[in-house]
């Protein structure tokens, strides 16, 4: 049962190591693009893909499933809120689409790429159905 405590206990304590093997990955790869090695970096990385992870257990509980629309809500929820606290940029998104569309803000694109990227990874890598 997804709303028993012992899956929530699971489902929040197994992403800790696959978050902080990820987010060394994701780490090394901005220190490559130029960003300057920090604790911060580091702790940032692993912070937002464990806050991903961790948002889908109280959905699974509610839904009483697995969905591929948690994956969609969490990633576009980690990507908006990293790009309104400054933290990320909005991945294939040109400062020029924001002048010609200015009624999209760089949050509301960031949810939609953050969490499209989310829902083809996890139905494409993880079998994930809606």
């Amino acid at each position: 049962m997804l709303a028993s405590p012992a899956y929530q206990k699971q489902c929040l304590t197994s992403p800790v190591q696959p978050s902080i093997i990820w987010g060394c990955g994701f780490s090394v790869i901005h220190v490559l693009q130029g960003a300057p090695i920090s604790p911060g970096l580091f702790a940032l990385n692993c912070g937002l893909l464990y806050t991903y992870h961790a948002l889908q257990c109280p959905m699974e509980a509610l839904h009483g499933r697995r969905s591929l629309l948690h994956n969609i809500a969490a990633g576009g929820l980690v990507g908006a809120w990293g790009v309104q606290q400054g933290l990320l940029g909005v991945p294939f998104a040109s400062p020029a689409f924001f002048f010609r569309y200015r009624q999209v803000t760089p949050t509301m694109a960031a949810f939609f790429v953050y969490g499209a990227g989310a829902g083809v990874m996890s139905s494409v890598l993880g079998g994930k159905g809606w």
